[in-house]
């Protein structure tokens, strides 16, 4: 009996994450399946064992005249996904800001608050807006609060996390707050820092133990070290009006460009102390038409997010919404075309019987 377990356990753990509804339907078909599905042991070592979550979908906001945003998600997955349809938070409308290690952040309407959701467990946090007087524009991002040698970040549903808060004046004076769930407090604001352009719609990426953030224009990065909870502004080496923030390798920050017909890849050297890098390097281009599928190819495109954890990146073109993976050049169309600002990636593995109240592992 034992060793029928265990081979069952090695057939389960061979399961595609990135197909969560066959992991739901294995659970159906007896207690026991449930049973090893459920175990908390065999989630660390399916997660172990697959080690880089899959892309499930992506969140875009969408809006219509006289409306505020309708963000919706598309899953990128062939099979139906077993998330059910997000909420409505109880407010007039939401967009969604950000994603990260399994949570999406919210921000509602009507009344104001800010939402840590959980799609796979539907656990919500709600979290009282900061003040800020003559706040202009804001942005935000979740992460988890255990740094990279205590979380592999790949299963921390319902352990601590951070929300980080950005709001600029008329001024363009930005100033930053973050919210810990182990406080249940929100931090006093960062010293200010002016920009000559606000920053987009783009979540931010996090690289390096500090956000970064597009700003409008792709004329500069804004950077919020979590450690020494500083505000500073980076330069790019040019002006790049389709540029996209990643996570490149070695865990540097890059950023994605397109032009005639070709991606770029640039990734940034070394760190002085206050923000500023010493350089940029171009360290790759792709060029399109080898990796998107034949009759695909047109002349409008544009980059519009990427998926940390993933090394993919998301175009935009006439024919639809493309994935492709940087280092494969591997390329799916995973969404219809659309006027999309910026697409916000869930990335994670889901799997049957979560409970709100995990830890980080």
């Amino acid at each position: 009996m034992e060793l029928m377990q265990e081979l069952i356990e090695e057939v389960l753990i061979r399961v595609p994450p990135n197909e969560p509804a066959y992991l739901v339907r294995a659970a159906l078909v007896c207690k026991s399946w449930r049973r090893i599905l459920s175990d908390h042991g065999f989630l660390r070592r399916y997660r172990a064992f697959h080690r880089t979550p899959p892309l499930l979908g992506y969140f875009h906001n969408l809006y219509s005249q006289g409306q505020g945003p309708i963000p919706r998600f598309v899953q990128t997955t062939p099979v139906a996904s077993p998330f059910a349809a997000p909420p409505l938070f109880g407010c007039r409308f939401w967009r969604a800001l950000d994603c990260r290690h399994g949570r999406v952040l919210v921000r509602t309407v009507d009344p104001d608050y800010l939402v840590v959701w959980d799609p796979a467990t539907g656990h919500q946090r709600r979290l009282i807006v900061p003040t800020y007087p003559r706040a202009h524009c804001y942005t935000g991002a979740v992460l988890c609060a255990v740094d990279d040698d205590g979380c592999d970040h790949l299963g921390c549903h319902g352990g601590p996390f951070l929300v980080l808060y950005m709001v600029a004046d008329a001024d363009g004076a930005v100033r930053a707050s973050v919210y810990s769930s182990e406080t249940h407090v929100w931090g006093p604001p960062s010293a200010a820092v002016h920009v000559d352009r606000v920053f987009r719609g783009d979540p931010g990426v996090l690289a390096g133990g500090a956000l970064h953030f597009a700003l409008m224009g792709r004329e500069g990065i804004l950077k919020y070290d979590l450690g020494a909870h500083l505000l500073s502004v980076m330069e790019t080496p040019g002006d790049f009006t389709d540029m996209v923030l990643v996570k490149a390798e070695g865990g540097r920050l890059g950023f994605v460009t397109m032009s005639d017909g070709f991606v770029y890849l640039w990734t940034q050297q070394q760190q002085q102390q206050g923000g500023a890098c010493t350089g940029w390097t171009q360290r790759e281009s792709i060029e399109l038409k080898t990796v998107l599928p034949t009759g695909y190819q047109c002349h409008t495109r544009q980059v519009i997010g990427f998926a940390e954890g993933t090394d993919t990146i998301f175009i935009n073109r006439a024919a639809g919404v493309f994935a492709l993976e940087l280092k494969s050049r591997r390329a799916r169309m995973v969404g219809v075309r659309g006027a999309y600002d910026a697409i916000i990636p869930y990335v994670g593995f889901y799997t049957p019987g979560r409970s709100g109240s995990r830890s980080c592992s």
